[in-house]
């Protein structure tokens, strides 16, 4: 069984119209150790009934579903339910999708064709407060930061890190955890993860995204 190195068992929702998906992903979240609760939903309204009534850690949303789709559910929720994290989970790569969901601010977009330790890794990164892309999706979504009007309040020169906070951005972007990364620079996961929280104070922002925004336009993880 695999296990995740999180601080308390995790309740998580599938919301996904197809059996076959959704019975597959529900099948490798129950087996994750660390995993409490593992709840089912055909689409986006009815991942909202089960939301009023439940917390949950996790939402795994797909995009193309009916009565209401991934991308109208994860606004509603992003807004109402803001404590729990949106991870999509779809076939498509579209850019304007990608895009359109990352603005929303989802936690993490994976490709339906993800195995058993991607799936695992995404929800170990995004617990820890990471945002989560395969490296499909990274690229695009790189790409778009680049071009984005927004990105420009990002002036490298008037935000202070130190040499040793700008590792850290480096290996966010590198999606490593606060683990590995420990590893990696000798120091307790518990310094990383102060690192992170003075960095994203920083950077006045409260995820991922503000990171990797940083990151890319000061050079630190080129693209």
């Amino acid at each position: 069984m695999t296990q995740l190195n999180i601080l308390h068992p995790l309740k998580i929702l599938i919301a996904e119209d197809h059996p076959i998906y959704r019975h597959g992903i529900r099948d490798i979240v129950k087996n994750i150790e660390g995993v409490e609760k593992c709840d089912e939903a055909e689409n986006g309204l009815k991942a909202l009934e089960m939301l009023n009534d439940n917390f949950y850690d996790i939402i795994f949303m797909d995009i193309e579903m009916p009565e209401m789709d991934g991308i109208e559910a994860s606004k509603i929720i992003r807004n109402k339910f803001k404590k729990s994290k949106i991870i999509v989970l779809t076939m498509s790569n579209s850019n304007r999708q990608i895009a359109e969901l990352l603005e929303i601010g989802v936690n993490g977009y994976i490709l339906k064709s993800t195995d058993t330790d991607e799936l695992k890794r995404a929800i170990q990164l995004i617990m820890e407060g990471s945002l989560y892309l395969t490296p499909e999706v990274k690229y695009i979504w790189s790409q778009y930061l680049v071009n984005k009007a927004a990105f420009e309040k990002y002036n490298p020169d008037k935000i202070n890190l130190t040499p040793r906070q700008k590792e850290i951005v480096f290996h966010l972007c590198q999606q490593q955890t606060a683990k590995e990364i420990a590893d990696i620079l000798f120091i307790s996961e518990a310094t990383v993860n102060n690192h992170r929280a003075q960095i994203m104070k920083k950077l006045n922002t409260k995820s991922g995204i503000g990171i990797a925004l940083y990151a890319v336009k000061s050079g630190i993880f080129p693209i």
